[in-house]
Order: C-alpha cells, then structure tokens, then sequence
C-alpha cells in the first residue's frame, strides 16, 4: 500500500491527468527516488484505468535505466488524429522502437544483443509528444520527471515495418509542416544505440507498469533536440529513406 505521502502525489497526478490546469508542484517531487517515482507511475496508470502498450526507454551514461508507460488513449497511428484537450504539449521527438514478439525478460536481456534481437519482431519510427503534468518540471528534482511518465503526452506508431537493427547516426531529418519544410539532424541516438536502453533496463527492471511485454512498442530515445511545432495541423517527420511519419493535433 502506498504510504500517505505517496498516495497525495498519486492523486495529485490523477487530478492533473483529469484537468490540465492543476498541475502537480515540483516542490512536492524533489525527495522522490527512482524507485518511488515508478511507484508512483504504476499507480497512476491503475488508477487512471488507463492501459500502456508503449514504453519509453532510456538509459543515461550517468544514471539508472529507466522506463515509463505511455498511455493508450494517448497513443494514435502515422497519419492519425490526437486532441489534446488542454494537455500540454512542448514538442515532438522522432525515435527508433522496438516491437517485441515475446515478453523480454532480465533472463533474455542478461544474454545480450542477439538475444534480445530474437525477442524482437521488428523496428519501426515514432513520434513522441513531450508534455507534463508538473507546474515546473526541470525543478521537480532528479526522479520527479520520471514520476510524471518521463513528461510523455502522447506517441505515434509509424507504419513501416523495419526487419533488421536501422543505423540511424548521422541520417537526415525533414520536418514538414503547413508553414513549410525545414532540414533538422543529422540524426544521434542519445544512448549509444537503439538496443543499449531497451537491455540497460530490461535487465534489472522495476516494472511497476508490467514490464516489456510481447507485442509492447518500446521507443528508445530522441534522435535530435526538440521540435517544436504548431499545437494543431498536421506535422510530418521523415528520418532518412524510412517512411515517414505524420500527425495531425487538435
């Protein structure tokens, strides 16, 4: 059971998942440790009687693997329609994801690469929305970002499916939108690679939102610094040859 103060972040998120304007005070984030922010996660998601078939990755040089559900009615395919209904949004990140065809487990991930590439089915390019719920997020202190479902707001499924690992450093990316295209990139994967996240955390997860699970799109990361874009229309992104992905917000 979640202690009292636990459970006063816990529905102080669900308030702010409910309505924009509350959001959650970074001051009351700062004592947070890891593994009390995927608490808080998990049970947010409960509680909100939402489900997560994405996650999101990361696995700074500096720190703990980390991982954070990404709410289904959030989530819509390349070429689909989100409202965000007063969520807030700062901008978009284009990603490589991992579609898994088997739960993948501390056991697979321990084994390395080529284990882990057998518990993939295949690859594919997103679109992460980046958004909070907290009044001043870079003031939350280390782990209250994470609590936040590491400031997600959404995620779009591209339609290509990759077969094999993409090499993605140093790959153009185009960023179309009604006021017009504008080149971004090269492209670098923050981590090293698009599996050295998904294994760092794989292997000693927390998961308190159900672990990587067979059929689960697991994003591994920002290829480029934010992009801001227009709150609604539609925005395309395209990552080298890959097809591309596009949104449209209202």
């Amino acid at each position: 059971m979640p202690s009292q103060s636990t459970e006063q972040l816990i529905q102080a998120y669900i308030a702010a998942h409910r309505d924009p304007v509350k959001p959650v005070p970074a001051a009351s984030l700062q004592a947070l440790d890891a593994a009390g922010a995927m608490a808080v996660q998990g049970e947010v998601l409960r509680q909100l009687g939402e489900t997560a078939s994405v996650a999101k990755v990361a696995a700074p040089a500096s720190g703990l693997a980390l991982a954070a559900p990404i709410i289904d009615s959030w989530v819509t395919k390349s070429g689909g329609t989100l409202q965000l209904n007063g969520r807030n949004m700062m901008g978009l990140e284009i990603e490589i994801a991992a579609v898994l065809k088997k739960d993948l487990t501390p056991e697979i991930a321990r084994q390395g690469k080529a284990a882990v590439l057998a518990a993939i089915d295949h690859f594919i390019v997103g679109l992460e929305l980046i958004g909070t719920r907290i009044d001043q997020h870079k003031q939350a202190g280390p782990f209250g970002p994470l609590s936040d479902f590491m400031v997600t707001s959404g995620y779009v499924t591209g339609l290509q499916a990759i077969p094999t690992l993409p090499e993605v450093d140093g790959l153009p990316i185009v960023l179309e939108t009604a006021a017009g295209t504008t080149q971004l990139g090269p492209a670098k994967h923050p981590f090293g690679g698009v599996l050295e996240p998904i294994i760092a955390y794989a292997s000693a997860p927390f998961d308190h939102f159900g672990g990587l699970r067979a059929g689960m799109v697991v994003t591994t990361g920002s290829l480029c610094a934010l992009i801001e874009v227009p709150p609604a229309g539609t925005t395309t992104l395209r990552l080298g040859e890959f097809d591309p992905v596009s949104l449209t917000l209202s």
